[in-house]
């Protein structure tokens, strides 16, 4: 990942049929053991986020109760992948709970897992901080195996290594837009020829309270674990979990395709004054302006834009000033917008791949059934830029 201030024109629009296209997606959300009941909370507006004890007992003050939980962090059948128990039992869970995304977004493209064996197939996993490490690390220091268990390429790695994959194989971690630069570099990678096919995961789970204890002094979660994205009464966001793993082929080899994707790039914001977690609309102005610029699109032909949109008093604002900036100057209809966080929390690592899967199966109802939109006001700096949202 690296940041540059110049735009080297080099795209070019694939042939037909050579198009990069996702055509297999798997997940589990809160409350949503896959991308169907996913479908059916939003459509239904249902509170998916939840103040229960399932990942820890809630005894202090400065630890948001409210988080986005997904069933079934316990259960792996390790025989069907064969694995031995001992070995499962010590495998990261987020290692398992991607295993089986994997091989359930295969099928969904309609592909048998056994056909993939020697392919060059690559596997991208976006992830960040593994919460149950310090269970091996420190609780449990005499146990053997931890390698095989804990070390984030075993994310990626155990999928290739039990689908028989040959393509590039690793883990990313960017932060909250890790799923996203995974996604970008199989992207790359399926362009450039390194592979054929691939399986971009992203990964987040919320099993160690004091991971949100620091997050909560940081500042950026709401207290009352409510992600009120661009709405005036945003204070910070609720944390959440989510593995999802999508499947990318050309087109010509697909059985469906749920969308193409056209183009990827990222960029970083660099040396600031106001601190290296502060965001840039600046730099993120600047990438939006330079991806449409290099593929000769132009921005007036967008309908919606998924954002990043956490409910932060900060994040925000930056973001809408950038969209701004670079989207809508010459706009002459409202640009749509949203973001999946205000229905599932942030599921940092693993939020990129989400906010894919809610675009996917929801853009025909986002641009024409109004009953399933929900009204807010909008924060002040929303509000001022002249009905351009």
């Amino acid at each position: 990942m690296f940041a540059t201030n110049s735009v080297e024109n080099t795209y070019k629009e694939p042939l037909p049929g050579e198009e990069i296209v996702i055509s297999g997606i798997a997940g589990k959300f809160p409350n949503s053991d896959n991308v169907e009941e996913l479908k059916n909370n939003l459509m239904n507006k249902v509170d998916v986020i939840s103040d229960d004890d399932r990942r820890w007992k809630l005894d202090h003050p400065d630890i948001p109760q409210r988080t986005g939980k997904i069933y079934g962090v316990r259960k792996f059948d390790a025989q069907f992948f064969h694995i031995p128990c001992y070995e499962a039992h010590m495998m990261d869970p987020m290692s398992r709970l991607l295993l089986e995304r994997a091989y359930e977004a295969v099928i969904d493209a309609g592909i048998n897992p056994k056909q993939l064996r020697g392919s060059r197939t690559g596997v991208f996993v976006g992830t960040c901080c593994s919460e149950s490490e310090v269970n091996w690390f420190f609780d449990k220091p005499k146990e053997t195996h931890f390698g095989l268990a804990y070390y984030k390429n075993m994310q990626a790695n155990r999928i290739s290594y039990y689908l028989g994959l040959t393509g590039p194989s690793h883990c990313l971690d960017s932060a909250c837009n890790s799923s996203l630069v995974a996604l970008e570099c199989a992207y790359q990678s399926l362009i450039n020829d390194r592979c054929d096919n691939a399986l971009v995961g992203g990964s987040q789970l919320c099993l160690h309270p004091y991971m949100s204890l620091q997050f909560s002094r940081l500042g950026i979660l709401s207290p009352d674990g409510r992600s009120k994205v661009f709405d005036v009464n945003a204070n910070g966001y609720a944390r959440s979990e989510a593995i999802s793993v999508v499947y990318l082929q050309k087109a010509k080899n697909a059985k469906r395709i749920y969308g193409t994707l056209v183009y990827g790039r990222s960029n970083c914001d660099g040396f600031k004054e106001q601190g290296i977690t502060f965001p840039s609309s600046k730099m993120q102005s600047q990438l939006l302006q330079e991806c449409y610029d290099h593929c000769n699109l132009s921005p007036n032909n967008l309908s919606y834009l998924e954002c990043h949109g956490t409910g932060t008093t900060v994040g925000d604002p930056e973001e809408i000033s950038a969209i701004e900036t670079s989207i809508c100057k010459k706009r002459t209809d409202p640009l749509l917008i949203g973001s999946v966080k205000s229905n599932l929390g942030h599921s940092e690592g693993g939020s990129g791949l989400t906010q894919v899967a809610k675009v996917f199966f929801f853009f025909f109802l986002i641009l024409n059934l109004s009953k399933y939109r929900i009204y807010i006001k909008p924060f002040k700096t929303l509000e001022m830029t002249n009905n351009k949202f």
